[in-house]
């Protein structure tokens, strides 16, 4: 009996946030500032009594864009739909005739399931709605005009967040994952292949049965990192200086096609770093195909040479590179879902350090999974 009770007592207390106190700050920052124009702006269009009593609905829609971002509930669909759907809601409810506390009821109720209907549930437009049916005289001599002032503050709050969090560093509003691959053909990503499905997201969420506050996109990346995060955990601290190749062929800017095609034809190679001559800087790649699509016939090349042609000219730069002490696991995502065949390593300065082939991967992964096979 102590045992359940102590369980229950225990959920009462609040998890440990997961935010790091600059997040508390840069989200306070938001809302001061976002609150100062709302109210700055509402008192000189629609007079301060008016603004005030609308304050505490914009208040908490704040909270929400700026501290839980990613919330569906903070999306600019939920916050402008959600806001004007629920202001008709409760100036109809006040025009009604109904007693204040009725109206209030009703108006919350209304307002939740008008908002589920039309997929923008937003927790401060039902406070909303109550404020506006419980307003009395006051509010009820403006009608339809209270619009106005909502959608006022539902623009103004859209606007100060989509400038703010995304030069904060927060994409908003968060972009929906991308689909498909590098080869534009329906199979998902090498990765995403024995991993779980959108669909296994939607059939998890419905058997879930509640309202999940975060939304499908982001449950996916969580997920995801979640298995990045136990993988590497699984495979011990591989890195990209483990399992590189170091003594490399490479080329420099002012070094000619023809040599780069002979370069790569004797040592059996599929693209070449090019560096800057004396500091080995990675400046750029050349690859079979950047080879390939420079040597085929086109009406402009027959104009000129194509002889003398220096690698500057058709590198492809910048170039994707990791630092030496990249994990392993994400070597595996970046080779397999960018379509890359090769990853130069370089230093603090980009300093080319070594080469990163699939083949090299696939034998450090072999060799890992031999290490781990039971005795």
């Amino acid at each position: 009996m102590q045992e359940p009770l102590f369980d229950w007592c225990r959920s009462l207390v609040p998890a440990s946030p997961a935010a790091a106190p600059a997040e508390w700050l840069r989200a306070a920052i938001g809302v001061g500032l976002v609150m100062l124009l709302t109210l700055a702006g509402g008192t000189w269009l629609f007079g301060a009594a008016l603004t005030l009593h609308l304050a505490a609905p914009a208040a908490a829609s704040a909270v929400l864009l700026f501290a839980a971002s990613s919330s569906p509930f903070a999306q600019p669909w939920s916050i402008l739909g959600g806001n004007l759907l629920a202001a008709l809601v409760g100036v109809g409810l006040g025009l009604s005739g109904l007693p204040g506390a009725t109206a209030s009821v009703l108006a919350a109720c209304i307002a939740l399931g008008s908002l589920l209907c039309l997929r923008c549930l937003h927790p401060p437009a039902c406070a909303l709605a109550v404020v506006i049916a419980s307003g009395g005289s006051a509010l009820g001599e403006l009608s339809y005009a209270m619009l106005c002032p909502v959608a006022f503050n539902a623009l103004l709050l859209v606007l100060v967040a989509l400038l703010y969090n995304n030069l904060t560093g927060h994409p908003y509003p968060k972009p929906r994952l991308a689909q498909g691959n590098s080869h534009h053909t329906r199979d998902p990503l090498p990765s995403e292949r024995m991993s779980f499905t959108a669909d296994d997201v939607e059939r998890a969420l419905k058997e879930f049965g509640e309202y999940v506050d975060v939304t499908r996109d982001d449950l996916q990346r969580l997920i995801k990192q979640t298995e990045k995060h136990a993988l590497r955990r699984s495979m011990g601290e591989i890195s990209a200086a483990d399992i590189m190749s170091r003594d490399l062929y490479w080329s420099t800017p002012d070094a000619s096609v023809e040599l780069a095609w002979e370069t790569l034809r004797e040592h059996r190679l599929r693209s070449l770093p090019v560096v800057a001559d004396g500091s080995r800087q990675l400046l750029g790649i050349v690859t079979l195909v950047d080879l390939l699509e420079h040597s085929r016939p086109s009406p402009r090349r027959r104009l000129k040479s194509r002889r003398g042609t220096r690698l500057r000219a058709i590198m492809s730069s910048p170039v994707l590179s990791v630092r030496a002490d990249a994990h392993m696991v994400d070597l595996v995502f970046l080779l397999c879902d960018h379509g890359l065949h090769c990853l130069p390593v370089v230093d603090a300065e980009e300093r080319l350090l070594g080469m990163i082939t699939q083949t090299d991967l696939i034998a450090a992964l072999y060799r890992n999974w031999l290490k781990h096979l039971p005795d």
